[in-house]
């Protein structure tokens, strides 16, 4: 869990991305977070950002509401179709008012802050979002992990593994599959390996969460 890492940590596990179609501000905006510590990419185009970025590192966006082409609005519609892309949005703009902070923070925004921002707040918020990015990558991770394990088992294997996390015992399995219990115990074992789990309950467990991800 990031509750665990102190910033310094934090900060080398993430990325913030900067967005921002005002190339001075970019710059200045850059500086200003690498002295403060953080690993920066920055881009001068919602086009750009989403052609060169491949979203493998957690961080967060600091997006501009207003740029030529696709706005932040637009990127932000795109960002929260794609789980694969969905790292935390702060919208900093100049061009902020109450009802644009409350349309992006309904659709998902981390946070809607004005320009000029406070240094020391910006620092936080980009720092919190940050924290639950790196838990939320690590979760998802976890996730597809178990996924490509559960679909690397042979037919046999998955049968025999969803009857174990279900509590049956090897000589149950044997009678239900008509097959001998040595047998079973040999796809039981292999299963669990594969799975990387060493009982019914974290087998349940396991099967659970690839049957979550399917719904």
């Amino acid at each position: 869990m990031s509750e665990f890492l102190d910033t310094p940590e934090l900060q080398d596990k993430v990325i913030v991305r900067l967005v921002d179609d005002d190339k001075d501000f970019l710059r200045s905006m850059k500086l200003m977070l690498e002295m403060m510590g953080w690993k920066v990419r920055d881009f001068s185009l919602a086009q750009d950002f989403l052609q060169e970025e491949n979203f493998k590192v957690p961080g967060c966006i600091v997006l501009d509401m207003r740029m030529p082409g696709m706005t932040g609005l637009e990127l932000q519609r795109q960002l929260i179709n794609d789980k694969e892309k969905a790292l935390p949005i702060i919208f900093l703009t100049g061009h902020g008012d109450v009802e644009s902070a409350v349309h992006t923070l309904k659709r998902g925004a981390f946070d809607f802050l004005q320009k000029p921002v406070n240094p020391l707040k910006f620092n936080k918020t980009i720092e919190e979002a940050c924290r639950l990015s790196l838990d939320n990558f690590g979760a998802s991770l976890e996730d597809r992990e178990v996924i490509k394990a559960f679909k690397s088992l042979t037919p046999r294997e998955k049968e025999i593994f969803e009857l174990a996390a279900g509590g049956k015992s090897n000589k149950e399995i044997a009678s239900d599959l008509d097959i001998a219990v040595a047998t079973v115990k040999m796809h039981r074992a292999n299963a669990f390996e594969k799975m990387s789990v060493h009982s019914s309950i974290e087998a349940l467990h396991k099967l659970n969460a690839v049957k979550d991800k399917d719904r």
